[in-house]
């Protein structure tokens, strides 16, 4: 049972007072990145920034502890992308559901009313203002920024309650369901959601009590196959998608053939002709390589994408041993322009 105080003492090792002086919303910056159906806005803090301290603290010490649905595949120890899809691995027909604006749509009152479960006060007076307190620490304009070292974390904890209705519904449909920040996935050997849009109508009424919206753009079904984000997962297992492929392999041949143009000051060339790739997963026309650095970023992001597929209890497999080809050379190519 928390006082404010203890809690600030508990969290941060500081007291309630300063903890609210390391608030300033102004420490935030912006950037878009680009997505196939528009930008995405991404706001972030410094590492050096009050804020951003006051979260990483609230994230390792309190948001992390939190026991979560099993269901839950992303932002959780010792799940990931992979985890995400390998429970649908054999399945014959797919759902995939995506939340519209997942992050902006969940808010103060949202965050308020899921921890007010979690934390017990002394006095409803410390409880409402700790509540504050926490809202002020991990919103921007009134809901969660994308790009806030807690909003996963705080999301994964507003979806619990969903996340097991939803289960326990699949339960009586012998259906499988995994969820990943926004992306839902259902699969069946034997239940055919695009025959029986009801179980779709059940989801989006589930998501309403949370004031959450389906994304219609996003929702897809497939049948012993399923391709999603560069991944394809069928009864064989999970593998890259060629567009996926293709793309890593562009990337990686480039790199090899032009990193010396970096070393000999010649960025400027090096970008023109990487923003020449006919690359799948980035539309270079709109959203080019502005520096190497972007570029290197870039790969990192794939050898990071690979390495969420790396699985050891397969690792004879062809298949691995592909996934293991990629990272090495990605990561020969990062130490070249860098």
């Amino acid at each position: 049972m928390f006082t404010i105080e203890s809690f600030c003492n508990a969290i941060w090792e500081t007291s309630y007072a300063k903890v609210s002086l390391n608030i300033l919303k102004d420490d935030y910056s912006e950037f878009e990145i680009p997505k196939k159906d528009g930008k995405r806005k991404i706001s972030y803090l410094d590492k050096d920034s009050g804020l951003w301290s006051l979260q990483h603290k609230l994230l390792i010490n309190f948001l992390n502890k939190q026991d979560l649905p099993v269901c839950v595949k992303g932002f959780k120890k010792g799940e990931n992308y992979r985890s995400f899809l390998a429970e649908h691995i054999g399945a014959k027909f797919f759902l995939r559901i995506d939340i519209s604006s997942f992050f902006p749509s969940i808010t103060e009152k949202q965050i308020k009313s899921e921890l007010a479960r979690l934390i017990i006060c002394n006095s409803d007076e410390d409880k409402e203002k700790l509540l504050g307190l926490l809202c002020d620490i991990t919103t921007l304009n009134g809901s969660l920024p994308q790009g806030a070292c807690t909003s996963p974390a705080i999301s994964n904890l507003v979806m619990a309650r969903i996340d097991q209705r939803i289960t326990k519904y699949c339960q009586v449909f012998d259906v499988r369901y995994t969820r990943y920040a926004d992306d839902m996935l259902f699969s069946s050997h034997v239940f055919d959601f695009d025959k029986k849009k009801w179980f779709l109508k059940k989801i989006k009424y589930i998501l309403s009590s949370q004031d959450l919206k389906l994304n219609y753009s996003k929702i897809k079904f497939s049948q012993d196959q399923l391709v999603l984000n560069g991944y394809v997962i069928s009864g064989d297992g999970i593998r890259l998608s060629r567009n996926r492929l293709s793309d890593i392999r562009h990337v990686v041949s480039f790199a090899s053939k032009n990193y010396m143009l970096i070393q000999n000051s010649e960025s400027q060339k090096f970008l023109q002709e990487v923003n020449k790739l006919p690359l799948q997963y980035r539309n270079l026309v709109d959203y080019p390589f502005k520096t190497v650095f972007q570029f290197v970023q870039y790969m990192c992001g794939y050898r990071a994408f690979l390495i969420s597929l790396v699985d050891q209890n397969y690792a004879e497999t062809s298949f691995q041993k592909q996934v293991q080809r990629l990272i090495r050379k990605l990561e020969i190519q990062i130490v070249h322009c860098t």
